[in-house]
């Protein structure tokens, strides 16, 4: 004890406690390798800053940014084995509006969600019976037409008939012939395969994640349970956010507001346009119009990109296995057609269903789009929209506030300067 206090000073013993203690902690973490584990890490840094967290400001917001941090890694390494949880949270998130309906209407919560679950179990049966077997058929035949006409243009290449214009433009030269069969052709054939890989790869990759995210027999279960008990669940996160955490319960009701409209606009509208333009696709003879409406609809959430990735598409399909004025009939089919289906989107539908809640400046969702769908790839862009209006929402409450502080700050000046004229 005399010993201790013989020290300058207890902050100066507390340093260098503290100083040892990290020492031995870290070279301990690091011996047994624990250091690498993000939960050791996690709950250390948490267990050293809880009981500083009402000192200083500061503190709690490195207390919140490892949260955040700590939830996004989880997220990613996890994700995936959740996705039937998420798919029934979405699930029942996005029908509670029909639920509360039928629910006015003396029906049991139980039994409405029944028949919701039923009837999605059997929707999926139907497009897994009727439409897949339609959209792979015309794949395959779009890659057979592909195929042949890689092997037409190879085989034309190598032709006596093309040598021949070659000679009329005077390009008649063994260097000329060498040059065309060992880079021309070889180029055909390898933008065919990666053509061909890139959509096998695709079709391999809606196969894993069909296989993770809707488990057959686990998600319409969670599913039931989730449509059955998300007014409690609601009611919980209320009674926890309640009092002190009013203003949060608030803002969390506002955003809630603004990605219900705008993901149900969005559904109804990629629906509306998927159906609406594989009927027109189909009336006019537009070939494989199944795999085009449906990439269409399919599209149509990611704002103009959409559009025209619809349009680029289409055409690209039409050219491969259309021939003569049949081509240029489709062009202007499908790209009239897309065109007045995201006007009619655009300007009837969305304001309707998402209205002012969702409003944004073109340039502003042009910008959005380019931000997010850079770091966060189609993710990004499916979620610009309602991320960039809650972050409008969140700036404009804070100019709101800003100016109504400036205002009360000049008010009391005004009557001294007229007094004093």
């Amino acid at each position: 004890m005399n010993l201790l206090k013989n020290f300058p000073s207890s902050p100066f013993l507390v340093f260098v406690i503290a100083a040892a203690f990290f020492v031995a902690y870290g070279s301990f973490l690091v011996m047994t390798q624990l250091a690498a584990s993000p939960f050791v890490l996690f709950a250390s840094s948490v267990f050293l800053l809880y009981p500083f967290r009402n000192d200083s400001v500061h503190v709690w917001r490195m207390m919140t940014l490892l949260c955040l941090t700590f939830a996004a890694w989880l997220f990613r390494e996890v994700g995936s084995l959740f996705a039937p949880f998420f798919v029934a949270f979405a699930f029942a998130y996005l029908f509670e509006p029909i639920v509360v309906f039928l629910q006015s209407k003396k029906f049991p919560r139980w039994l409405t969600a029944g028949l919701l679950v039923v009837g999605f179990i059997s929707l999926v049966a139907a497009i897994v019976v009727l439409v897949f077997p339609v959209i792979l058929a015309q794949l395959n035949d779009i890659i057979r037409e592909m195929s042949t006409l890689i092997t037409r243009a190879t085989n034309y290449l190598e032709s006596r008939q093309f040598f021949r214009l070659l000679s009329s433009y005077g390009l008649n030269s063994p260097q000329t012939r060498e040059l065309i069969q060992r880079e021309l052709v070889p180029r055909l054939e390898g933008s065919f395969n990666l053509i061909l890989r890139t959509l096998l790869s695709f079709l391999s990759s809606l196969s894993d994640v069909a296989t993770q995210v809707v488990n057959v027999i686990l998600t319409p279960i969670l599913m039931f349970y989730f449509v059955k008990d998300f007014d409690k669940l609601k009611a919980f996160i209320v009674k926890v956010l309640s009092g002190n955490n009013a203003k949060l319960l608030f803002d969390l009701r506002r955003i809630n507001a603004i990605v219900k409209a705008y993901i149900g606009g969005q559904a109804i509208a990629a629906v509306m346009i998927g159906t609406v333009s594989s009927v027109v696709f189909f009336a006019f003879g537009i070939p494989y119009a199944g795999v085009i409406g449906t990439v269409c609809g399919l599209l149509n959430p990611i704002p103009y990109i959409g559009m025209f990735s619809s349009i680029i598409i289409g055409l690209i399909t039409v050219v491969v296995v259309g021939s003569g004025d049949s081509i240029v009939f489709a062009f202007g089919v499908i790209t009239s057609t897309i065109l007045v289906l995201h006007l009619v989107d655009n300007y009837v539908l969305q304001p309707r269903i998402v209205g002012q809640r969702v409003g944004l400046h073109p340039l502003v969702m042009i910008a959005s789009l380019l931000g997010f769908g850079h770091f966060w790839g189609i993710a990004g862009l499916l979620m610009a929209v309602p991320l960039m209006a809650s972050m409008m929402m969140f700036f404009n409450d804070w100019l709101t506030a800003k100016l109504a502080a400036e205002e009360a700050l000049e008010m009391p000046i005004e009557p001294a300067i007229a007094d004093a004229m």
